[in-house]
């Protein structure tokens, strides 16, 4: 194992030690750690009902390693262990419109592309069920979602179709469900052991060729690409780049049908697929010792923008502004636990009901409504993720609020 420069469904797969020192997305034993990001919260989906309970909220290490022979990010020091998974757990973004727009885009397509009517649809890691409800609603189409977290379980009508939901991890127990289509999104990055689960998966389909499969994640290699390195959380174990997720596929035996980046600014990375023999060496390079800039910055960039913020933070605390954080999601939670800010950041607004009221593991800070603004005045609003920009300074101005806005 080498390193370069300063010194993320866990039931549902094989034990993961607590250094691995292997991919596990192609099984090289050569990758490279490249950043210590130290300590964070396990979670970014667990909230909490105090301050005190925020403040004790456990952490995970997070050493990010990159694999030479197929691209592929991962969370070395990742402890199964310290995830769980439970009613409760909230990071649905389906309350934005701009994210609302987009997925019921992507359902259309799959319900054209595969013709998803009349037929049963599996989801793996369902969440709420929004998006699954929306594929029975418009195909009439008869749904199955299982994820540990679905905060009612049983069988509801979804306009001419159905939704079933199951609270549980998805493993192979349930090969006997029945499904024509298979979709999983924002669930793959947080799989230990991405290659061990998708192979669970075709085993699954068996000979089926009929069925497609559809997997969306974060387009994780283009966030560090851009500088966004508020993007690593300890409950994200893998980071993909286009080729590592891409290539992963028909080595785990699927047959890409179309693939590419998707979502505004290429925020995710999707395949649509059919099941196919495996290409054992699809998208294996054959090892590099050159490490992509991307990687190679990554530490000295993240360190920069910490000292800029830490600098700013000063600033704002002299000078007595109030200021808020917007997004209480893995970039907000990443930033608020990096830095110094308690005392200076006293909220974090978040437009998901959900995650109102409850408090920020590590800082504490409290999560509040946008509408709380218009008592609490603040002078400064800092923006977790920018594609949303538009669409909260439209919500502010609507709030009659007049401030600065910085993104992170």
């Amino acid at each position: 194992m080498t390193t370069v420069g300063e010194q993320v469904l866990p039931q549902a797969c094989e034990a993961l030690a607590a250094e691995t020192t292997s991919c596990p997305a192609c099984g090289s034993a050569e990758p490279v750690d490249f950043y210590d990001c130290g300590k964070l919260p396990v979670h970014i989906g667990v909230l909490w009902d105090d301050a005190e309970q925020a403040r004790q909220a456990p952490t995970g290490d997070v050493l990010l390693s990159y694999c030479r022979q197929c691209g592929f990010i991962f969370n070395r020091r990742y402890e199964e262990g310290k995830i769980w998974f439970e009613p409760g757990f909230e990071v649905a973004l389906h309350h934005s419109p701009a994210f609302r727009r987009f997925m019921e885009g992507v359902a259309e397509r799959l319900i054209d592309h595969f013709g998803l009517h009349n037929k049963n649809i599996l989801e793996i890691g369902c969440g709420c069920g929004w998006f699954l409800r929306l594929l029975c609603e418009r195909g009439a189409n008869h749904g199955i979602g299982v994820d540990p977290t679905v905060p009612k379980q049983g069988l509801e009508a979804a306009g001419d179709g159905t939704v079933r939901f199951i609270r549980d991890y998805f493993t192979d127990k349930y090969a006997d469900l029945p499904f024509d289509f298979i979709c999983c999104l924002s669930v793959f990055e947080d799989i230990p052991r991405p290659q061990s689960f998708l192979q669970m998966v075709r085993r699954m389909i068996g000979d089926r060729p009929e069925v497609g499969v559809y997997f969306e994640i974060f387009n994780a290699f283009r966030a560090f690409e851009a500088g966004e390195t508020w993007s690593v959380n300890y409950e994200q174990c893998n980071y993909f780049s286009e080729r590592s997720f891409t290539s992963l596929f028909p080595r785990c035996g699927f047959e890409l049908l179309d693939a590419g980046p998707c979502y505004e600014g290429n925020q995710y990375l999707y395949v649509e697929t059919k099941p196919a023999a495996p290409s054992p060496l699809s998208g294996l390079s054959g090892g590099n010792d050159a490490l992509p800039e991307t990687v190679v910055r990554f530490g000295e960039l993240h360190r920069s923008k910490i000292e800029t913020w830490r600098r700013r933070l000063d600033d704002f605390r002299a000078t007595g502004r109030r200021v808020v954080v917007w997004g209480s999601g893995g970039k907000g939670l990443n930033f608020l636990n990096a830095l110094p800010t308690a005392g200076v950041i006293e909220y974090v607004v978040d437009i998901n009901p959900d995650r109102q009221e409850k408090f920020v593991p590590g800082p504490a800070q409290k999560i509040v409504a946008p509408e709380s603004l218009v008592d609490y005045r603040p002078d400064t609003i800092v923006l977790t993720n920018p594609l949303y920009e538009r669409e909260i300074k439209q919500q502010v101005a609507e709030l009659g609020l007049a401030c600065e806005f910085h993104c992170i």
